[in-house]
């Protein structure tokens, strides 16, 4: 079933490929187009992370109320998410339900011979593992020994990089090109490469540009980790000393996590999940301006009081 619904992606990338015969433009319009069919889930979190904001003064006068009783702290803050329909998990589930979708996406992107061009990349046929031996020959990159070994561990991660040959040696090997020539950057490379290239006298300065993908990878996700704790309500002045503490370390884990991925893997990854952290971003910003002008606002309740944040509005 997995199998079925990554080469599905792959198939979907295969056809604006044909379209536009670039590989750079195929992911940015493919990373739109998912996005836009995770709109609905994304419009539920956002919704769930809007009354979570909403709440949020209310919560922050039980822990001035409650500071020296943790216990009764933890009672009243769930009394007040429970009589309000407020869930701490509502903007969490939607996002998580998109994970087995990412990790389709991801793998229908790393690996385009596959899902693109259906090369199996387990059991390899002889004939596929020897092509792929003179096409690293006819690159400058001759496979000494272990031929099917190092052919099976390029097929699992860098398939990416067997194309980009291909697109350069054409021949035999052309049914396998991808232009991966994206705004003077290759695609295909990984920008790793760069470092070794400062060194170089003669280095092609879009090699060291390279490093452009994951500086960007790690703005757009730090970006989109402030909007996310911003439009939950998730600051300072609401959180416990430990709250905080989790929060700044996700706030910088993540987005230097992925920038080290997008420096060790090729370009198209790292210009995948830039494209995809612009596009959360806009959602993101579209969706709350939505929910204001919408007149999201509800009437909080705690017990023996009612607060009301806000115009009144729709209980929720």
């Amino acid at each position: 079933m997995w199998h079925y619904i990554v080469m599905g992606f792959g198939w979907v990338i295969e056809t604006i490929y044909e379209l536009v015969q670039n590989y750079g433009i195929a992911i940015i319009l493919f990373t739109i187009l998912t996005k836009l069919l995770l709109l609905p889930l994304n419009l539920k979190s956002q919704k769930a992370m809007k009354k979570q904001q909403m709440v949020q003064p209310v919560i922050a006068e039980l822990q001035k109320k409650y500071a020296n009783d943790t216990q009764k702290l933890q009672t009243e803050t769930m009394k007040v998410y429970k009589e309000n329909n407020v869930s701490m998990m509502g903007g969490c589930l939607p996002m998580l339900l998109q994970f087995p979708i990412l990790i389709a996406l991801y793998q229908a992107i790393q690996k385009p011979l596959t899902y693109m061009f259906n090369v199996p990349y387990k059991n390899i046929p002889g004939e596929i593992v020897e092509k792929i031996a003179r096409l690293c020959e006819a690159a400058g990159q001759p496979i000494a020994e272990n031929v099917e070994k190092v052919v099976s561990q390029m097929m699992q991660t860098d398939q990416i990089s067997i194309a980009g040959m291909a697109s350069k040696i054409g021949g035999e090997f052309s049914d396998w090109a991808v232009n991966f020539n994206f705004l003077g950057l290759d695609l295909a490379r990984k920008p790793s490469e760069a470092f070794a290239a400062f060194s170089d006298p003669v280095a092609n300065i879009s090699t060291i540009l390279l490093l452009i993908i994951p500086i960007l990878t790690v703005l757009s996700s730090m970006l989109q980790s402030r909007i996310s704790m911003a439009q939950s309500g998730q600051d300072k002045n609401t959180q416990n000393e430990q709250a905080q503490s989790m929060n700044s370390m996700m706030k910088w884990m993540m987005p230097l996590m992925t920038g080290w991925f997008a420096i060790i893997l090729p370009a198209g990854m790292g210009l995948y999940w830039i494209v995809s952290g612009i596009v959360q971003i806009i959602q993101q910003l579209a969706l709350n301006n939505y929910f204001d002008k919408k007149g999201e606002d509800f009437v909080v309740k705690v017990p023996e009081k009612r607060y009301q944040h806000g115009k009144k509005g729709k209980k929720h």
